[in-house]
C-alpha cells in the first residue's frame, strides 16, 4: 500500500493536466465478470522491454510531450502491462476514461462502467500478447497518439483527435472506403508535411515519416505489424 501511495504522488504534478477526473456521480459501476484471473500477465520470453515502451512513446509524442511527461506515460503503461489490478487502482480515472466511448449513456441514460477495465480486458485475453497490444493500444489512444477503427468514419474522427493531425482537413467518407483506403488518402495529404499513416489491421498512427521504419521495429518486438496503408 506504501508503495501504491508513492506512486501516486510521484505522478501527480505531471499527471494533473493529461486528463481531469470524471464525475462518478453520473456512473454506475457494474462487471459481468464473475471471477478475475489472479495471475498477472507474464512478460516471460517477449523481447519487448521497458525502455522500447519508452522509445515508442518518444517516437510518437516527442512533439507535445516533454521528457518528464514521456517517463511519465511510460510508467503508467508499463504498470497496466505487468499489473493490470494495480493500473486500475492507481490510475481510475485513467483506466476508465481511456474506454473508447467510455461516457456514453444507455438508453436509460446511465453510464454504466466496468470498475476494473485493464483487469477486465486482462481477464477477456486469450493470451498474454494480445493482452498488451489491446492495452498499450488504448493508452496510446488516450494519449491521442494511435487511433482505432473498424470503419472509414471513426478513422477521419481519430485523425481529428490525433495530436499530429488534429489541425488538418482530411476528404469526406466515400460510400466504398474502408480504414486502410481513408488512411492511404489521408497519407497524400501528409506526407508532403513529413508525416506518414501506418496501419495494422484496424489500429494505426501517425508519425514523423524519418520514425517510422524504427516504430516498425519496435512493434514487431510485440508482434505487432504496421505497413503503409495500402488502397
Amino acid at each position: 500500500m506504501k508503495n501504491i501511495i508513492l506512486l501516486c504522488l510521484a505522478v501527480t504534478t505531471v499527471s494533473f493536466k493529461l486528463w481531469s477526473q470524471p464525475d462518478y456521480s453520473t456512473v454506475r459501476f457494474y462487471s459481468t465478470i464473475k471471477e478475475y484471473k489472479k495471475e498477472k500477465p507474464s512478460m516471460e520470453g517477449l523481447e519487448l522491454k521497458k525502455g522500447d515502451v519508452e522509445r515508442i512513446i518518444s517516437l510518437l509524442g516527442s512533439s507535445f510531450y516533454d521528457d518528464d511527461e514521456i517517463l511519465d506515460i511510460t510508467e503508467k503503461v508499463w504498470l497496466a502491462l505487468i499489473d493490470p489490478k494495480k493500473f486500475d487502482y492507481v490510475f481510475k480515472d485513467i483506466a476508465v476514461q481511456s474506454i473508447p466511448n467510455w461516457n456514453k449513456k444507455n438508453f436509460k441514460g446511465e453510464i454504466v462502467i466496468e470498475p476494473n477495465p485493464f483487469l477486465a480486458k486482462w481477464t477477456k485475453a486469450e493470451n498474454d500478447i494480445l493482452y498488451f497490444k489491446d492495452a498499450f493500444g488504448q493508452l496510446l489512444t488516450f494519449y491521442k497518439l494511435m487511433g482505432y477503427s473498424e470503419d472509414a468514419k471513426g478513422v477521419k474522427k481519430a485523425l481529428a483527435n490525433m495530436l499530429y493531425t488534429n489541425k488538418y482537413k482530411f476528404r469526406s467518407i466515400y460510400g466504398n472506403d474502408w480504414p486502410s483506403f481513408y488512411l492511404s488518402s489521408a497519407n497524400k495529404a501528409i506526407n508532403s508535411k513529413g508525416l506518414t499513416a501506418m496501419i495494422s489491421n484496424f489500429d494505426f498512427f501517425v508519425c514523423k515519416t524519418e520514425k517510422k521504419d524504427e516504430l516498425v521495429k519496435l512493434f514487431q518486438k510485440l508482434d505487432w505489424f504496421f505497413e503503409i496503408p495500402e488502397k
